[in-house]
């Protein structure tokens, strides 16, 4: 990652000049960034602020000088930056716990802080372990939470040196061809990866085993007063340790994070009692905010009580054939579509489609306040317009992803010329479908107030009804070619 390099720089830039005036704002540029940012990296990447870090080393070849040569206490004050006696006797005692004075006769106890230097794992400094995969590439957020899980595992992948094809990803766990809907409610949730898992982990899985990894997948069970049951803190760092040590990212999932069913980590300290990882949608709120700058790692403590389960890598494994491949992202796809029954409460595919197009049509917004102040949406009896807005925008965010699985299916229609006449039909149905995703954009529904009362009005959201049922049929198209091709290979 480019700030592992930059902090590298920055503490060669510390190191140079260790004796010198320094100023955060001077060594931020030496690492091509602002203040605020440098300040952030550096102390995530080495768990020490760069002040600290400073007045660590200077601390320590001031404790060395003392115990090695016959300078005078003021002067090695001056020397390593302290205006007074007084003011490095108190420093000093604090770092070496004992005296200026006290330093050659007590030399074997002074303390002595390294250079730190990082590469993989973050050396130097106190006893300390921690340890950063430093290849995990910035992971964008564009709004999408549907296709969110497909660009967390890209990041993995690629951070493992793998050449991975987004489409192919997105197509193979099926993102980029689902819908779900949760009829007669207003909550969160049903764009993200874990809304269209019958068993934990589905998706992962299938994808996962599509591209030849082995994996073990852990939820985490708790009884009804909120205790572990089935592992505990302890072996759950143990697991994230190993896993960061050999180089693996882990992929975790939250107890509740409706908006965020995922998130990867790649790195830890004290031996996994903070977890260090990217911390996507920070501070965004629809119609306020942009979604946030998530190429800064965060750390987290106390981070096993909101974890609902985890992906731990094993092993690279043989993958099937291409066309075996191909042909099982098939049939996902058309049984997802075709599905009549519930997936936890969710309705998806066609009968998600129907569902959503008549509570878009009819839906009564009669009490329903504009905009309501509160981060409890799920709790209030009659969410306001601007939730409602929002659970609808979360439904064309899945019908949007559409649009990112159709270069893998172009790229089979080469490799493939006896399946090229389905998939160049399915491909132009989905490219139509999934422009239905952009199409509130174009009508003028904005995260405002004119927005919010616009969507209230029956006629607006008949327009959207009416554009909706077009794009249902042009992905009733898309499976139907999908069937096609299951038919001729006997499947």
């Amino acid at each position: 990652m480019y700030w592992i390099r930059e902090m590298q720089s920055a503490i060669a830039f510390i190191e140079e000049r260790l004796l010198e005036e320094l100023s955060i704002e001077e060594i931020a540029r030496s690492a091509n960034s602002s203040s605020s940012n440098f300040q952030r990296i550096f102390t995530i990447v080495t768990g020490i602020t760069a002040g600290d870090y400073i007045r660590s080393r200077r601390l320590s070849l001031a404790g060395k000088e003392l115990a090695e040569s016959n300078e005078k206490i003021l002067d090695l004050a001056l020397k390593y930056g302290y205006e007074t006696a007084e003011s490095f006797t108190k420093a000093f005692s604090r770092f070496h716990g004992m005296t200026p004075s006290a330093a050659k006769r007590r030399a074997s106890e002074l303390v002595f802080y390294a250079p730190l230097s990082i590469n993989i794992d973050v050396t130097g400094g106190l006893i300390m372990k921690r340890k950063l995969i430093p290849n995990v590439p910035e992971i964008p957020y564009d709004g999408n939470n549907a296709a969110f899980f497909i660009t967390l595992l890209e990041a993995t992948l690629k951070g493992l040196g793998e050449d991975c094809d987004k489409a192919k990803l997105t197509a193979l766990s099926g993102e980029g061809n689902r819908f779900c809907w949760t009829d007669g409610s207003w909550a969160f949730g049903n764009e993200v990866t874990e809304s269209i898992n019958e068993t934990p982990f589905e998706t992962e899985c299938r994808v996962l085993s599509a591209i030849g990894w082995d994996a073990k997948y852990i939820t985490v069970q708790r009884d009804k007063d909120g205790r572990f049951m089935n592992t505990g803190p302890a072996q759950i760092r143990r697991d994230f340790v190993l896993s960061i040590d050999r180089g693996y990212p882990v992929l975790m999932r939250y107890i509740s994070h409706a908006d965020c069913d995922l998130n990867v980590f790649f790195g830890y300290e004290d031996n996994g009692e903070r977890i260090i990882g990217y911390h996507y949608n920070n501070g965004f709120e629809a119609g306020v905010s942009q979604p946030a700058d998530v190429s800064t790692p965060v750390t987290w403590d106390d981070w096993e009580n909101n974890l609902a389960g985890y992906i731990l890598l094993q092993n690279k494994a043989d993958t099937a054939s291409e066309r075996n491949t191909a042909l099982s992202a098939f049939h996902f796809i058309v049984n997802h579509a075709r599905k009549t029954g519930e997936i936890r409460g969710k309705i998806v595919g066609f009968a998600a489609w129907e569902s959503f197009l008549s509570h878009l049509e009819n839906d009564d917004f009669t009490k329903c306040e504009l905009s309501v102040t509160t981060d409890h949406y799920n709790d209030l009896e009659t969410p306001s317009a601007e939730h409602r807005f929002i659970i609808y925008c979360d439904a064309l965010c899945q019908i949007y992803a559409r649009k990112g699985a159709l270069p893998y299916y172009r790229s089979l229609a080469e490799r493939f010329p006896e399946w090229k006449d389905e998939l160049d039909t399915a491909i132009q149905a989905l490219d139509d479908c999934g422009s239905y995703g952009e199409f509130l954009w174009g009508q003028e529904f904005t995260f405002d107030k004119a927005g919010f009362e616009k969507f209230k009005t029956a006629e607006a959201r008949k327009i959207l009804a009416d554009a909706g049922r077009e794009a249902m049929q042009k992905d009733m198209i898309a499976v139907e070619q999908f069937e096609k091709i299951l038919r001729k290979e006997g499947r």
